[in-house]
């Protein structure tokens, strides 16, 4: 074998093991980008988790806040109702009363004046007085 040989074997030797160097370098830097995506995509994937979970949370909150406000105004509903029908009792009440204080009264007053009502109505009707209508008188039959 001749050195000239032995040197572009060395060459081509010291030309390969650049290129394994070169490859393994591009290869590391592969894995390495492998990797860094990797960790980016455990990334993300925990921050949807977290924001699914918060979007939950939020959501369960929101439930809570319009059923306190919900009961809040059906009590306050109730209490109006409870007030204006005990209102409206109260308001029967009284008008029951007053009818049957006018009803005394009207029976008081009937049971006084019973007699002359009776006796002036039977002069009216046997009172008869004979007499020609106004009516027909001016229109000059009469």
């Amino acid at each position: 074998v001749s050195t000239q040989s032995t040197g572009e074997f060395q060459t081509f030797q010291h030309y390969f093991i650049q290129i394994n160097l070169r490859m393994a370098t591009k290869s590391e830097g592969i894995q390495r980008l492998l990797q860094a995506e990797q960790r980016a995509n455990a990334k993300v994937a925990e921050a949807k988790k977290k924001k699914q979970k918060r979007l939950k949370e939020a959501k369960e909150e929101a439930k809570k806040e319009i059923l306190a406000f919900k009961n809040s105004m059906d009590a306050a509903f109730q209490e109006k109702m409870a007030k204006s029908l005990g209102y409206g009792e109260d308001y029967s009440a009284q008008i029951n009363k007053q009818s049957e204080a006018e009803a005394v009264r009207l029976d008081a007053a009937l049971a006084q004046n019973e007699d002359k009502v009776v006796e002036w109505l039977m002069d009216l009707v046997s009172d008869i007085k004979p007499e020609v209508h106004r009516n027909y008188a001016t229109t000059g039959f009469a």
